[in-house]
């Protein structure tokens, strides 16, 4: 998105979602525009992101500095590459973060 001269950018949603946001721009008159609501509504979502990361990263830290060091990349941190015998996630699970809803 580097040289564009524009400041803005054009997104499309499902008619049904826009119908959803017309209806309560009407009743509620927070919003004087579908513009003003997405505008609100990307700012929050941005936010609430923003903190999960920063939460996940701080636990993820206080985590690393209970233990001394890094885990290497692929490896289970409860356990030594020596004591799992070479293997890593010996569960066999995927053990990255997971987000509510998604």
């Amino acid at each position: 998105m580097g040289g564009e001269r524009s400041k803005y950018v054009t997104v499309s949603l499902p008619i049904g979602i826009a119908k959803a946001i017309d209806s309560l721009i009407e009743e509620l008159g927070y919003w004087p525009s579908r513009g003003a609501f997405a505008r609100e509504a990307c700012l929050e979502k941005i936010r609430e992101e923003r903190r999960m990361l920063r939460e996940f990263r701080e636990a993820t830290e206080a985590a690393q500095s209970t233990r001394g060091s890094k885990p290497r990349r692929g490896t289970n941190p409860g356990i030594s590459p020596r004591e799992s015998g070479g293997v890593t996630n010996p569960q066999g699970n995927d053990s990255s973060p997971k987000r509510k809803g998604g």
